[in-house]
C-alpha cells in the first residue's frame, strides 16, 4: 500500500481501478507557403473555424447533457470567434508565410504560455480551455481526431497529465468515479467544473503516471487530497464505509434543498453562496441558493492585458442577475492588492501588501476606473435585485466618500437616459478591527454589513493566514474575533439593518451554531458547502445557540472556547 498527496480540489471518495489517459500530440508539419498561396491558406481557415463553430453549435444543442457542459462549449465558441485570435492567425499566413496548420499552432502555443506563466493560479490554469480549443481545430484540419477518453466507464478512475474542462465534463457523463491529474490547481475551469458536478477530483499530483499502472486498484479521497495504490484489506473496508455514509449524507441533503432555511424552533437564516467566477453561478442555482451574498469581481482584472470596459462589466453581472432572480445579488467592487496584484493597475510592489494599497484604497486612488465598475453595477440593478458592496473598509469616511461617487455615476447615466435601481442597497465589510470598532457610524451609512472573517481574523491576530508557519496564531475562534463580532452585530441592529458573515468561518460547520447565537442574520457560503450548512442549520435551536454563545463570551483562552466546541460537537 503506497499514498501519494495532491491538493483536495472537488471533494468525495472514489474506489475502483485506475485508467491512464495520455492525450497524444497532433503533428504539426512546420512548412511555409508561397506568396500565391496565400489566399487558399485564408480560404481554408475560415472553412476550418467556420466548420468547429458548427460543430459546437451541434454539441451546445443536441449532445450536450448539462448546463455546465454547454457553458463550456459556448465558451471555446467565444475563443474561436474572437476578432484577435483571426486577425493574429492571419498575420502569420500573410506576413510570415506560415502553412494554416503552423499559423495555428504557433497563435495558440503563445496565447497557452502567456496563461501559463501567469502568477495567479486560476488565470494560468485557464490555458487548458485554449488548449482544447487549438486540439479541437488542430485535429479536425489535420483528420486526425481520435477520442481518447472511449475506454472509460463507470468504474474508472481516470489518470491524465491533466485534463480540459469539456473532458471534465465528459468524463463525468461516462459515470467515471474519480479524476487525478498531475497539474491543475483548485482553481482552474476544470476544477470548478468537477465541484459543480460534485465529482471526485484530485490535483497536482507529482509524478502519478510514473508511480502507477493501467489496472492498479486504487482509492482516490477528494477531501484529503490522496491517493492510495493497493490498498490494504483494512483499508479498503474503512473508505467502503466512508463511501456508504458519504451516498447516504448526499441524499439525506438532496432532500433538504426545498425546505425553507430556518432553525428548528422557526428562526429564519438566510443562506446565500460565495462566487468567484460567473462559471460557478449553475451550481449556485442547483442547490436552492437564496442568493449570491459574495460576487467577488477581482477575476475581471487579475492578469489582463487591458482594463475591462463599462459594457464588458454589465453583461457579465447583467446575466448573473437574471440567472439568480429574484434572490439577491451582491457585488463586491474590486479588491486587488494584497495576495491579488493586479498588472494592469500598476500596483507597485509593497513591503507589506496586506497593509498596503488594496481593497477600497485602490478603487479610491483610481477613482476613472472605480467610476466605470460602479456605472456597470448600476446599469445591472434595474430589475432590484442587485447589491453593491465595498472592501476593507476603516472607517466612516470612505463609505461617505463612496457613496458621493454612487452619487456621481447615477447623475451620469440620469443624463444619458439609462435605467437602474435609484435605491440600490450599500454595504461594507467589516474585516479590518477599526471598522469592527466604529460599526456604529458606518452602520449608518450603509443598508446592510457583511463581516469578512478571512481578513478581519488576520487583520485582529496579526497572523497570515497564507503563512503556514504561523498557522497556530491564525484562529477563528479566538475571544477578540468574537467579541468582534458581536459587537458588530449589536451595533448593526440598533440602526436596523442586517448583518451577514461571508468569509470561511461561515463555512465551517463547527461554527455555525456559535455565529447564530451572536446574532448573524445571513450566511454566504462556498457552494459545495451549502446544503452541509443548512443541514446545520436545520437542526440548530436558537435557544441553545445563545446559551452557547454566552458561555463563549465569558471565556478567557481560545483554548477554553475550544474545548465548549468540541463539546457540543460530540
Amino acid at each position: 500500500m503506497k499514498k501519494i498527496k495532491g491538493i483536495p480540489v472537488s471533494s468525495g471518495i472514489a474506489i475502483g481501478n485506475v485508467k491512464i489517459v495520455i492525450k497524444e500530440k497532433l503533428q504539426i508539419e512546420r512548412k511555409y507557403i508561397k506568396q500565391h498561396e496565400i489566399e487558399s491558406e485564408m480560404i481554408r481557415l475560415e472553412s476550418s473555424i467556420e466548420h468547429v463553430l458548427k460543430e459546437l453549435d451541434v454539441l451546445i444543442d443536441d449532445i450536450a447533457s448539462s448546463q455546465d457542459n454547454r457553458d463550456i462549449l459556448s465558451t471555446h465558441k467565444m475563443i474561436l470567434q474572437d476578432p484577435e485570435l483571426f486577425k493574429k492567425i492571419k498575420f502569420l499566413i500573410k506576413e510570415e508565410l506560415l502553412s494554416m496548420e503552423h499559423a495555428i499552432q504557433q497563435h495558440f502555443t503563445e496565447v497557452v504560455d502567456l496563461f501559463s506563466n501567469m502568477e495567479n493560479e486560476y488565470y494560468s490554469e485557464r490555458s487548458s480551455d485554449y488548449e482544447d480549443v487549438a486540439y479541437r481545430l488542430l485535429s479536425h484540419v489535420l483528420d486526425q481526431r481520435k477520442d481518447i477518453l472511449s475506454g472509460l466507464n463507470e468504474n474508472s478512475i481516470l489518470i491524465m497529465e491533466n485534463i480540459s474542462p469539456s473532458g471534465v465534463a465528459r468524463v463525468f457523463e461516462k459515470k467515471v468515479k474519480g479524476v487525478c491529474i498531475e497539474r491543475g490547481s483548485k482553481n482552474s475551469h476544470s476544477s470548478i467544473i468537477a465541484r459543480s458536478l460534485n465529482l471526485p477530483f484530485v490535483a497536482r499530483v507529482n509524478d502519478i503516471l510514473k508511480s502507477i499502472k493501467e489496472d492498479d486498484f486504487i482509492i482516490l479521497d477528494g477531501t484529503l487530497g490522496e491517493i492510495i495504490i493497493s490498498p490494504d484489506k483494512k483499508t479498503i473496508e474503512e473508505y467502503t464505509k466512508k463511501l456508504d455514509i458519504e451516498k447516504k449524507d448526499k441524499e439525506k441533503l438532496n432532500k433538504i434543498k426545498n425546505l425553507e432555511t430556518k432553525t428548528s424552533d422557526g428562526k429564519k437564516i438566510a443562506l446565500m453562496s460565495n462566487i468567484e467566477i460567473p462559471e460557478e453561478i449553475n451550481q449556485v442555482i442547483n442547490n436552492n441558493s437564496e442568493g449570491i451574498g459574495l460576487f467577488r469581481t477581482e477575476f475581471l482584472f487579475m492578469d489582463k492585458i487591458k482594463l475591462p470596459g463599462e459594457d464588458e462589466q454589465y453583461e457579465i453581472y447583467n446575466s448573473i442577475a437574471e440567472k439568480i432572480s429574484p434572490f439577491p445579488l451582491i457585488i463586491r467592487t474590486i479588491d486587488v492588492g494584497g495576495d491579488k496584484i493586479s498588472k494592469i493597475l500598476n500596483i507597485e510592489h509593497e513591503l507589506n501588501p496586506n497593509l498596503g494599497c488594496r481593497g477600497i484604497r485602490i478603487s479610491l486612488e483610481h477613482i476613472p476606473i472605480f467610476k466605470i465598475q460602479v456605472r456597470a453595477i448600476l446599469r445591472a440593478s434595474k430589475r432590484g435585485n442587485v447589491k453593491i458592496m465595498f472592501p476593507m473598509i476603516s472607517s466612516c469616511y470612505e463609505i461617505v466618500r463612496v457613496k458621493s461617487i454612487i452619487e456621481e455615476c447615477k447623475e451620469e447615466l440620469r443624463k444619458k437616459n439609462i435605467s437602474f435601481d435609484e435605491n440600490i442597497k450599500i454595504g461594507a465589510m467589516i474585516e479590518i478591527p477599526s471598522a469592527a470598532i466604529t460599526s456604529d457610524t458606518i452602520a449608518q451609512e450603509c443598508d446592510f454589513l457583511s463581516i469578512g472573517t478571512n481578513d478581519l481574523i488576520q487583520y485582529t491576530l496579526a497572523a497570515d493566514r497564507d503563512n503556514q508557519s504561523i498557522e497556530k496564531y491564525y484562529l477563528p475562534h479566538h475571544p477578540s474575533i468574537i467579541k468582534l463580532i458581536k459587537m458588530t452585530v449589536q451595533n448593526a441592529h440598533e440602526k436596523g439593518i442586517k448583518v451577514a458573515i461571508c468569509g470561511e468561518m461561515a463555512s465551517q460547520p463547527e461554527f455555525v451554531s456559535l455565529l447564530l447565537g451572536l446574532g448573524i442574520d445571513e450566511l454566504s457560503v462556498s457552494p459545495g458547502l451549502l446544503l452541509k450548512i443548512k443541514d446545520i442549520i436545520l437542526h440548530c435551536d436558537m435557544r441553545k445557540n445563545l446559551k452557547l454563545t454566552e458561555n463563549i463570551l465569558q471565556q478567557k483562552t481560545h483554548k477554553d472556547i475550544e474545548k465548549i466546541l468540541k463539546e457540543k460537537k460530540g
